[in-house]
């Protein structure tokens, strides 16, 4: 078994050398700790996954994705898309469950264009996402700035009310 500690994902002993997504070098026999990707899904889905793993007592993590822009910090929405990650220990165990409850589907292999897709899709979410973070701190500066303007506005009117009505107490 191979596994690619970039990606969290683990591949048969027959692969390639480097990972079909990010192309980077596979490691040999992870530890059974190692975290491993089984699923990226949001919403209701989501919330279901988890509540299964937490009723088999499958140890899991939820991480947003690449992909999300984190708007819903400012907005409470719930992420876009979360994986969901096990350690490899539980895999088997995990992958059946959730093919139990049709989370998924039983493991298939995936084809050469599948291969391509997901490999140019993986190098199109890196670059953007270095552009949406940049995005999101321009966007959260400019918030505490707003909240910082409008406090020295008050402020400022707190100051002056007594200088022009003095007789306001």
């Amino acid at each position: 078994m191979k596994y690619c500690p970039k990606c969290k994902r683990i591949y048969n002993s027959d692969e390639p050398q480097n990972c079909l997504i990010c192309a980077r070098k596979l490691i040999n026999d992870p530890t059974r700790y190692s975290p491993v990707n089984i699923i990226t899904a949001n919403g209701f889905e989501l919330e279901r996954i988890k509540a299964a793993l937490t009723d088999s007592k499958i140890p899991f993590s939820v991480q947003e994705t690449a992909k999300d822009t984190g708007i819903q910090i400012l907005n409470a929405a719930p992420p876009e898309n979360c994986s969901v990650f096990v350690p490899l220990g539980f895999y088997t165990e995990a992958c059946e469950l959730l093919t139990g409850i049709g989370a998924m589907k039983e493991a298939e292999e995936l084809n050469e264009d599948d291969k391509k897709k997901l490999k140019e899709e993986c190098e199109k979410s890196e670059s953007e996402f270095s552009d949406k973070s940049n995005s999101f701190l321009s966007k959260l500066l400019f918030i505490i700035m707003f909240a910082a303007m409008i406090a020295a506005v008050v402020f400022v009117a707190d100051l002056l009310i007594p200088i022009l009505n003095p007789h306001y107490q």
